[in-house]
């Protein structure tokens, strides 16, 4: 099943949607038109609650009819009406990022991301003014449903909605300062974050360490590694960490970037960065300059 967040334009309303060939459908009209009974529910057409809390409850029956052919035109969506939001609640997730790890690492490593800072496909990405060097980092997302302490591994794959691709946008002339001076990479790091543009739940997608990944940025094709060339895996990764931290349902974890799956050279501002998984889909986005920083303080 592939579900994506999106926000009507004329209504401003943010609202669970199914993908199926390409085409977008309104999960409340579907409900309507079919005629089940959870349309009737307060609260059921928020994406936490849907997707997390109960955990996709009725969306598959939905999925099997589209899948059938029963499509109807009164629920699709267009692409002109609409904005592509993450596809998580931003103001209930956190956002963890992992790894990449050293190829000989002995134990994982994670640092928390700035989940208000989390955008949509096709966004436009505001770097910090003064960076002249913006680059992109793949990853692939997981979405929690369960909240993991002390977890295992088993605990973990249970516990996953599923998955979506990340682009987790980096400063490079920052992230290069923050590292010669010992600081935490959030300059670096924290302006921005892309999910999307669906998650797509773990029964369609088989195992994802297989998943092929590429990059596009602008004409030029660029070549990453499989998915799964981690040094842990993502259920080792997350087991670890929940032994650490709480994570709890609806949190956003991000698996590290994929081989290859950054520029590794500056990328121009206003190109278009479309980086893709296999299955999963293709996420967008283009950086930008973004305005001069006020001042921070009294001279």
């Amino acid at each position: 099943m592939r579900i994506a967040h999106v926000l009507q334009l004329a209504t401003s309303t943010p609202i669970v949607a199914l993908e199926r060939d390409g085409a977008l459908y309104d999960v409340a009209e579907l409900e309507r038109h079919f005629g089940t009974k959870l349309a009737d529910i307060p609260g059921v057409s928020d994406f936490h609650t849907r997707v997390v809390a109960l955990r996709c409850a009725g969306l598959h029956a939905l999925d099997d009819r589209l899948l059938s052919g029963d499509r109807p035109a009164s629920a699709q969506l267009h692409a002109d009406t609409l904005l592509w939001l993450p596809p998580c609640a931003v103001d209930r997730a956190a956002y963890v990022q992992l790894g990449p790890y050293a190829r000989d690492a002995d134990l994982p490593w994670y640092r928390f991301g700035n989940s208000r800072a989390l955008l949509g496909h096709d966004a436009t990405i505001p770097f910090p003014a003064l960076e002249d060097d913006p680059d992109y980092e793949l990853n692939l997302a997981a979405l929690l449903a369960e909240d993991l302490r002390r977890a295992t591994p088993e605990d973990v794959e249970k516990a996953i909605a599923g998955y979506t691709v990340l682009n987790d946008w980096t400063a490079r002339s920052l992230e290069a300062r923050s590292l010669a001076r010992g600081l935490p990479l959030s300059e670096a790091k924290d302006f921005a974050t892309q999910l999307g543009p669906v998650v797509v739940t773990p029964d369609e997608l088989g195992p994802v360490e297989v998943l092929r990944a590429q990059v596009r940025v602008d004409a030029e094709t660029r070549c990453c590694s499989r998915i799964g060339e981690w040094t842990f895996s993502l259920a080792e990764s997350v087991a670890y960490i929940s032994n650490q931290i709480e994570l709890r349902a609806g949190d956003v974890v991000g698996t590290g970037r994929v081989f290859g799956g950054s520029a590794g050279r500056r990328v121009p501002y206003g190109a278009r960065v479309e980086l893709m998984i296999e299955r999963i889909g293709r996420l967008t986005g283009k950086p930008v300059r973004g305005p001069a920083p006020l001042p921070w303080r009294r001279r």
